[in-house]
């Protein structure tokens, strides 16, 4: 096989992610912090390549979100990583995770509005609701929690990723079945992996918390990079690219 193929290859790459994901969360849960300054960053640089190798031949603004929001990923999970030496590295992390989720919302957002149909409108409309809602109880219960320097970014955060899953619930019949589900999937796992991160920082310590944190959040990225990988390489979407192109 060539290193070409490598790059492609799902089952490769996915063995390699589950590898550096493992490697993260033994090294936060025993504070193995070499291991962890080796293994985080290898999981959103393994799905970067990925993705790039996969879809550089169908590359338009879609594909160029997404890579963005992983690229700011990887920039938001360095900047965690150093949170220990310095707190302000969780500001730096906090606002480059903040762009991720503008990035893969705009992508979203761009997926929906290229189709442009309103069938399944209410489904997506009935998720908007859903998510606002938690949205709205889970800040009004954090916000007492914050101190004046952490309110406004984190409720922006919380604003930008609960818009990454309305949008992601946007794709809800505007997309093929299996992409909306994997990264509709990814969008709440994500949700739920901050909210799970805020309540274990500002409000009480989780038992596990590293674990409970990871597993949601390695679960979230690769799910959203599959899935839109799964959008970019079906048959009908790269032919009617193509006949937009022609």
């Amino acid at each position: 096989m060539t290193f070409a193929a490598i790059r492609k290859d799902p089952i490769i790459n996915l063995s390699l992610y589950v590898l550096a994901t493992t490697g993260t969360i033994v090294g936060m849960m025993q504070d193995w912090h070499g291991l962890v300054y080796v293994a985080k960053p290898s999981m959103l640089l393994i799905l970067s390549v990925w993705f790039f190798y996969n879809s550089r031949r169908y590359g338009d603004r879609f594909t160029l979100l997404v890579q963005a929001g992983l690229l700011f990923s990887l920039v938001g999970d360095i900047a965690l990583m150093f949170q220990h030496l310095d707190e302000f590295n969780f500001l730096i992390g906090l606002a480059a995770f903040l762009i991720a989720q503008l990035c893969y919302a705009m992508a979203f957002a761009q997926n929906a509005i290229d189709v442009g149909n309103i069938e399944g409108l209410w489904v997506s409309i009935l998720i908007a609701v859903a998510l606002l809602a938690y949205g709205f109880f889970f800040s009004f219960d954090l916000i007492k929690y914050l101190d004046d320097a952490l309110l406004i970014p984190v409720v922006s955060y919380i604003v930008a990723i609960l818009g990454m899953g309305i949008a992601a619930g946007f794709r809800f019949r505007r997309t093929f079945s299996r992409s909306f589900w994997m990264v509709f999937g990814g969008a709440l796992l994500f949700i739920a992996s901050d909210s799970l991160l805020a309540m274990n920082r500002f409000v009480r310590p989780i038992h596990l918390a590293d674990l409970w944190v990871m597993l949601p959040y390695a679960g979230a990225q690769v799910l959203i990079t599959a899935g839109c990988l799964e959008h970019v390489l079906d048959p009908e979407e790269i032919r009617r690219r193509q006949a937009i192109r022609a």
